[in-house]
């Protein structure tokens, strides 16, 4: 079992349209059978941060979807709004041990 996060720091003021762009995602991560989905924004720390959780169960299974995702219009738009509306973001993987 994996547990991916997306962290994004949104520009000033754009957080709900990052977390709206997180909650479409997550309902498509649901489809794929995806658990423990969860968005965090922030309540300390580095201001307009939005960080959107879950854990799959095989790293081929993520990076299959997540490749078929660039070449699916309806995706494309979900990546635009992030890309637009967010100034920087990375991706943390980790095994779940427990």
């Amino acid at each position: 079992m994996y547990m991916m996060r997306e962290v994004y720091q949104a520009e000033r003021g754009k957080v709900p349209e990052i977390v709206a762009a997180f909650k479409t995602l997550t309902k498509m991560f649901e489809e794929a059978g995806y658990s423990n989905r969860r968005i965090y924004v922030d309540y300390a720390g580095p201001m307009d941060t939005v960080v959107c959780q879950w854990e799959f169960d095989s790293l081929d299974q993520y990076f299959t979807m997540e490749r078929a995702s660039f070449v699916d219009p309806n995706a494309q738009s979900l990546i635009d709004t992030l890309n637009s509306n967010a100034v920087s973001g990375y991706k943390e993987i980790y095994e779940v041990i427990q």
